[in-house]
C-alpha cells in the first residue's frame, strides 16, 4: 500500500509539474534559492497541498496505524486498549512530520518555480477542473499502478531482448 502512495507522489509530481508545461507563455526562470521570499515559499506550499501531494504525506498516520492495530492488535488482543491510546497519543507528532515535509517540498517547488508560476498552478488546482482531477487522482493512480506493474516488466522484457539480439549481431554472446 506505501508503494501506491510513492507511485501517487511520482504521479502526481509529474502532472503539477506538466500543469506550467501546458501554457503557451515562456517558462520563467526560477529564482534562485537565496532570494526566494517568504510569500515564494507559501506559494511552493499551496501547490503542495492543492495539488494533493500532502496528500500522500498525510495518508501514511493512517497506514501505520491500520498496520499496527492489523498485526500487533490480532496477535495481542489484551492490550488493545493501550495500543489504541499510544497510537492516538501519535496523531500530533505525526501531523507535525507532515508540516515538516509540506514545508520541505514547498521549498523545493519554490526553488524550481517562480512564485507567479506556483500561483497559476495552485490556482489551477482550487479551480472546478482542479477539484475534480484530485477528486478522481487517487482512483487514477490505482489504476495506473496496476498497468504499470506488467507494463513495466513486459518493457523491460523486450528492450532486454532486443539488447540481447544488437549484441549477438556484433558477436556477444551474453
Amino acid at each position: 500500500m506505501f508503494r501506491h502512495h510513492l507511485a501517487g507522489v511520482a504521479v502526481g509530481l509529474a502532472l503539477v509539474f506538466a500543469v506550467p508545461a501546458q501554457a503557451q507563455a515562456p517558462a520563467a526562470t526560477p529564482a534562485p534559492a537565496s532570494s526566494v521570499t517568504p510569500s515564494h515559499l507559501q506559494a511552493g506550499r499551496d501547490v503542495v497541498i492543492s495539488s494533493g501531494i500532502a496528500q500522500s504525506f498525510e495518508s501514511i498516520y493512517g497506514e501505520f496505524r491500520d498496520r499496527v492495530r492489523q498485526i500487533v492488535g490480532t496477535t495481542r488482543p489484551e492490550i488493545q486498549k493501550d495500543l489504541n491510546e499510544v497510537i492516538e497519543s501519535l496523531k500530533p507528532e505525526s501531523d507535525q512530520k507532515v508540516a515538516e515535509m509540506i514545508t520541505a517540498a514547498g521549498e523545493i517547488f519554490a526553488k524550481k518555480m517562480t512564485e507567479s508560476d506556483l500561483k497559476e498552478v495552485a490556482a489551477f488546482f482550487k479551480s472546478p477542473v482542479g477539484l475534480r482531477y484530485n477528486a478522481f487522482r487517487p482512483q487514477a493512480i490505482d489504476e495506473i499502478f496496476v498497468v504499470l506493474q506488467p507494463w513495466t516488466l513486459q518493457t523491460s522484457n523486450f528492450l532486454f531482448d532486443r539488447f540481447s539480439q544488437d549484441m549477438r549481431k556484433r558477436g556477444h554472446q551474453l
